[in-house]
């Protein structure tokens, strides 16, 4: 009985040497895919697994099939309408990662920075490969897509050291301006301790009109974390001036 030549042990071997090789790759991969996890959402996760590892399937059924001289133009023309439909389906997500890397680059935003974008204000307060999550002063979670990051116009008010605010006052007919303006600077040296000390608080005239005039009380928040706090405790303190003033008006009326 003769042996068998060398040359068709190895032959007959390669294909399962491949699939072997195949099988290694393809957990690597998966291993690898786990561990963004944290960045991507879990259902992401395991869709990149189970599509990346059917990729690398094919591409080591064919290369062991080649081997074997197996004709394999039609399972590399599926394998390639297999990836482009992968492409297409994910076309977004891959923009958002896209995305996502060009933020880690540039840094326009980090967590825990406070951030108006679109409608929306709030803190930052976690940024994966997908989205980016930011929560409001009211404690609503916004979450927005990090190719909306990249398309509109971020303003870091944490960065930008204080936030300005124009907070509306409505003095009616027969006040007097002038003591308007004194009580309004009198309210913002009361909560100089909220406001940025490089900045004097202002009171300018907006809108006049036959039954009222629209003041603007202008000032700065050291803390972007607190601008509604502060806005709401001003808005309160107004009105009790301007009840107090009108009050005044109707007893002891302007000849």
């Amino acid at each position: 009985m003769s042996a068998i030549p060398q040359s068709v042990i190895l032959t007959a071997a390669s294909p399962f040497v491949v699939l072997g090789v195949t099988f290694i790759v393809v957990r690597v991969y998966q291993t690898i895919v786990r561990r963004f996890r944290g960045r991507i959402p879990p259902g992401l996760v395991a869709s990149f697994q189970q599509f990346g590892s059917w990729v690398i399937w094919g591409l080591g059924i064919i290369v062991a099939l080649s081997m074997l001289a197996v004709p394999i133009e039609l399972l590399l023309l599926i394998v390639g309408l297999g990836g482009v439909a992968v492409i297409l389906a994910y076309r977004d997500v891959l923009s958002e990662m896209v995305s996502s890397q060009f933020m880690s680059t540039y840094q326009p935003i980090k967590v825990g920075e406070w951030i108006e974008v679109e409608k929306h204000y709030g803190r930052v307060i976690e940024m994966d490969l997908i989205e980016t999550k930011l929560v409001t002063p009211n404690n609503e979670i916004v979450v927005i897509p990090n190719s909306v990051l990249m398309k509109q116009s971020i303003i870091n008010r944490t960065r930008s050291g204080s936030l300005r605010l124009q907070i509306p006052v409505y003095a009616k007919r027969g006040l007097d301006l002038r003591e308007v303006e004194d009580h309004l600077l009198e309210i913002s040296r009361g909560m100089k301790v909220d406001l940025s000390p490089d900045f004097t608080p202002d009171v300018r005239v907006a809108e006049l009109t036959p039954d009222y005039t629209r003041l603007e009380l202008l000032v700065e928040v050291a803390n972007p974390a607190k601008r509604d706090l502060i806005v709401s405790e001003i808005q309160k303190r107004v009105y009790e001036l301007m009840q107090e003033l009108e009050r005044q008006l109707l007893i002891h009326p302007h000849e």
